[in-house]
């Protein structure tokens, strides 16, 4: 089973409160939103209340299935919540759209309308959107979507540096409604082919921890991180990396 795993800790009893697990839920727990096989039936969820051990939530069943986009997938989904409680996710639709889903939900059970962003319309040639992840910029007061994309001859120095041809780099766009959005910019660039991004806030700065997705001439494959003052960037790579080649 393929799962890719997001994790945000929030009271999960009043959300819950109609399931037969209420009674045995913590005030507060771990909640990962994750999928399983190739995320046709939709999004996944699993409460921790260390981290450590699992239980999927819904008797294992999908609480939303995928609706919009090329492929209706639901992969990948990523849920951050805004200042007024609303938990926001976003999710790859397909793999090879220029598009991500999203959607709202004040409890996590009951969704608003799925929509299909847009994200790549600025590049007609895109080949796919992958992992978008979305956080919410309390300074900017804005939410961030940020994904990898491959844009054909964008980055020739590495064009068949990755497998079937993709070369990633991280392109991002923000909103404050979800209805408008800022045009999507280039959000990342290492220099290499680069997927499943994430952020995470220490001492101060803003860290990005991303893998490095080259195959050749020397497959890579592994867990490299950047730091910036602001979620807005510019990133800064640091030498070394986390996890050894291949893991």
């Amino acid at each position: 089973m393929k799962t890719k795993l997001r994790s945000l800790i929030l009271g999960i009893n009043t959300m819950l409160a109609a399931t037969a697990l209420a009674a045995e839920l913590p005030e507060k727990a771990y909640l990962f939103s994750y999928f399983i096989n190739n995320g046709e039936d939709g999004l996944h969820l699993a409460w921790s209340a260390d981290g450590l051990k699992w239980q999927a939530l819904n008797e294992g069943k999908s609480f939303l299935k995928p609706e919009v986009g090329k492929s209706k997938l639901m992969r990948d989904p990523c849920i951050t919540t805004g200042p007024d409680g609303t938990f926001h996710m976003v999710w790859t639709d397909s793999w090879d759209s220029g598009t991500i889903g999203h959607a709202s939900s004040k409890d996590l059970i009951t969704w608003s309308a799925q929509k299909d962003l847009a994200v790549m319309a600025h590049e007609p040639s895109t080949r796919n959107c992958w992992a978008p992840e979305i956080v919410f910029d309390a300074k900017d007061k804005q939410f961030r979507i940020f994904w990898a994309s491959t844009v054909p001859g964008k980055f020739p120095e590495t064009e068949h540096g990755g497998q079937n041809d993709l070369n990633h780099r991280m392109y991002s766009t923000t909103t404050k409604d979800f209805v408008s959005f800022t045009p999507t910019t280039l959000y990342f660039d290492p220099g290499h082919n680069v997927i499943d991004s994430t952020l995470t806030e220490f001492r101060g700065n803003t860290v990005m921890i991303y893998k490095d997705e080259t195959k050749v001439p020397e497959a890579k494959k592994n867990l490299k991180f950047a730091t910036t003052p602001s979620p807005a960037g510019p990133f800064k790579p640091v030498p070394g990396d986390i996890t050894p080649p291949g893991s």
